[in-house]
C-alpha cells in the first residue's frame, strides 16, 4: 500500500472515533477506511471505534455498514465482506482458533488454525454476534445478536443461540 497523500486526514479521522453517529461522519470514517483495507466497495460506512486488525487482508463490497466498536481480526487469512451488508455495533469477526487436539500438550503450546472468513451478499449480523474462523455465511442471511457461529450458514437461513443453529428460512412475501 502507498502511502496516501491525504494521510495527516487519516489521522485526524482516526483520532476522532467519538465524533457524532451522523450518516455524514459514518461514510468519513469510511473513506478513511478505503485507504488501509485491500479493496472496499462505495458508500463503506464504519461507526465510531471500529477497529481492524490486518487491514490488507481485508475485503468489503459496496453500500456497507460496519456498527461501532466491531472487532475484525484477519490473523494471516482473509476476512471477504460482499455488498449492502449491515454488521451492528460491538460484533466480533476472526480468523484465528486455538489448535486443542492433542491432550498431553498445554492448549496454550499447540499454536493455531487460520481459516478464511466470508460474508456473501446482503447479510445482517446482529449485535454482539460473533463470527468465527472458517466460516461462510450464505446470501440473504440473518445472524441473531450474540450468536456464536462456528460453521457456515446456507443462504437465506437466520440463525442464533451458542453455538448458532437454524431458527428460520427467509421466503418471500406472498403479499
Amino acid at each position: 500500500m502507498s502511502q496516501s497523500k491525504f494521510r495527516w486526514l487519516h489521522k485526524v479521522i482516526y483520532h476522532l472515533q467519538n465524533i457524532p453517529r451522523f450518516k455524514t461522519v459514518r461514510r468519513l470514517r469510511g473513506w478513511h477506511f478505503s485507504a488501509l483495507l485491500n479493496q472496499a466497495g462505495a458508500n463503506l460506512q464504519v461507526g465510531p471505534g471500529v477497529k481492524i486488525f490486518n487491514p490488507g487482508m481485508v475485503s468489503v463490497g459496496d453500500d456497507c455498514f460496519i456498527g461501532a466498536g466491531t472487532r475484525m481480526y484477519a490473523w494471516n487469512e482473509w476476512i471477504t465482506v460482499g455488498n449492502q451488508v449491515l454488521v451492528a455495533a460491538d460484533v466480533l469477526i476472526m480468523t484465528r482458533n486455538h489448535q486443542h487436539v492433542n491432550l498431553d500438550i498445554p492448549i496454550a503450546e499447540q499454536g493455531y488454525v487460520n481459516a478464511p472468513i466470508t460474508i456473501k451478499d446482503d447479510v445482517w449480523i446482529g449485535f454482539r454476534a460473533i463470527i468465527l474462523a472458517g466460516v461462510t455465511i450464505g446470501r440473504g442471511s440473518i445472524i441473531a445478536s450474540n450468536a456464536v457461529v462456528t460453521k457456515d450458514v446456507e443462504p437465506y437461513s437466520i440463525v442464533g443461540g451458542v453455538p448458532a443453529r437454524l431458527i428460520s428460512r427467509r421466503t418471500r412475501s406472498l403479499s
